[in-house]
């Protein structure tokens, strides 16, 4: 593990998302496969949509050599299964990295002399990391592994930047209870751990017996359920005086999660970076006073440009709550402003109907907006649609 550490540290990103040595090479049932079936193989830790227009590719073990064995029409591409058992996807940014590195195992370089010979060629120039926000994609048959992971990732990043956790679900995973978390952080390799349950591909398990949250009358309690449980005790928990606009604090907290009390008109139960709700605060004290929209927007893209009203973070993480069947009830959002699908190699098919039946995965909304962001259905826990 300490090994793998260093590794992580040099090379900048982990073999969890890219790989160990064994990305070379690949089982024998999986290379005596019809070229048709290794394909169709290839794709499926990938949605539904994104499968057929996946380039689908695999290196020569003796050179490092990209073989094609798929053209592709978007920005993913895919691999048989390595001889580690795991599938893998990435987005096409990310190629020219992974092919330098293919071709330097072919060497003969492993560990360290590796991990150095990569960090010198992004420092040289000749090669970037993967986008910051972009995403993978890892399947394994394998029960006692998390079988179907997708990551965001966050290179340089920390927890209490993007306001995620960072407590490991690794056996809630294996269970089909898992919720995302945060590994590595403030290091090259930060990302954040995306376990999709209950999908057909995913670890098997019944949902946890249901919460019924609104039964809880405290209101601290009930404002941080759309946490995990490493972040509910550090969260501030405030409200809004619905004649001023102004906040009042219910209790101070020591991370970087504030959360509110469920909103009687919407129902929904949200927490944020405590940065984001700058703005919403400045946006509801004008609306008390009375402003008309047109005002609150100009006042609201003045105080950007003064800085007093922070731009959204991105790859900041947010969390909501609603507690009825007709709307997905745990949904978590990557905010990623500006970006778009092909860049980041996410998805952009709605996945509402598939959530609300418990088993949705994530997907892009808003690309190439300022509102552009990851959602991410939480299937499986006590607060999910089933």
């Amino acid at each position: 593990m300490e090994n793998s550490m260093r590794l992580d540290r040099v090379l900048g990103i982990p073999a969890l998302l890219f790989g160990s040595a064994a990305f070379l090479t690949m089982p024998a049932e999986v290379r005596a496969q019809e070229p048709n079936e290794a394909v169709a193989g290839a794709v499926r830790p990938l949605p539904t949509e994104l499968r057929d227009g996946a380039t689908v590719f695999r290196y020569d073990p003796e050179t490092g050599a990209r073989v094609v064995m798929r053209e592709g029409t978007n920005g993913l591409e895919c691999s048989p299964p390595d001889d580690a058992g795991f599938t893998r996807c990435y987005p096409t940014s990310s190629a020219a990295w992974r092919d330098l590195r293919a071709a330097l195992a072919a060497e003969g370089l492993e560990g360290e002399a590796l991990g150095a010979a990569m960090a010198e060629a992004v420092a040289e120039g000749r090669v970037q990391r993967p986008p910051f926000g972009s995403m993978a994609y890892r399947l394994s048959e394998e029960s006692d592994r998390i079988q179907l992971l997708w990551m965001v990732l966050v290179p340089g990043a920390t927890a209490a930047d993007l306001a995620m956790p960072t407590g490991s679900q690794r056996d809630a995973s294996l269970a089909g209870r898992g919720t995302p978390w945060m590994m590595n952080e403030g290091t090259p390799g930060a990302h954040l751990m995306i376990p999709i349950n209950g999908t057909d591909f995913s670890n098997p398990g019944a949902p946890a017996e249901l919460l019924d949250a609104r039964g809880i009358s405290d209101p601290v309690e009930q404002a941080t359920l759309p946490l995990p449980e490493d972040l509910r005790a550090g969260a501030t928990v405030s409200m809004l005086d619905p004649t001023t606009g102004e906040r009042r604090v219910l209790r101070e907290g020591t991370n970087t999660l504030e959360c509110r009390p469920r909103n009687k008109e919407t129902g929904y139960t949200r927490c944020y970076h405590r940065s984001v709700w700058l703005g919403r605060d400045l946006a509801a004290r004008l609306r008390a006073e009375g402003r008309s929209e047109e005002d609150i927007s100009e006042a609201m893209a003045a105080a950007g440009a003064d800085g007093s009203v922070p731009a959204t973070t991105f790859g900041s993480l947010a969390y909501r709550l609603y507690e009825e069947d007709d709307r997905i009830r745990l949904l978590w959002m990557v905010r990623v402003p500006g970006a778009t699908s092909a860049e980041l190699g996410m998805p952009t098919g709605p996945q509402r109907d598939a959530a609300l039946a418990g088993k949705g995965t994530p997907w892009m909304m808003n690309e190439g907006t300022p509102g552009a962001h990851l959602m991410i259905p939480i299937n499986g826990t006590e607060l999910s649609n089933r």
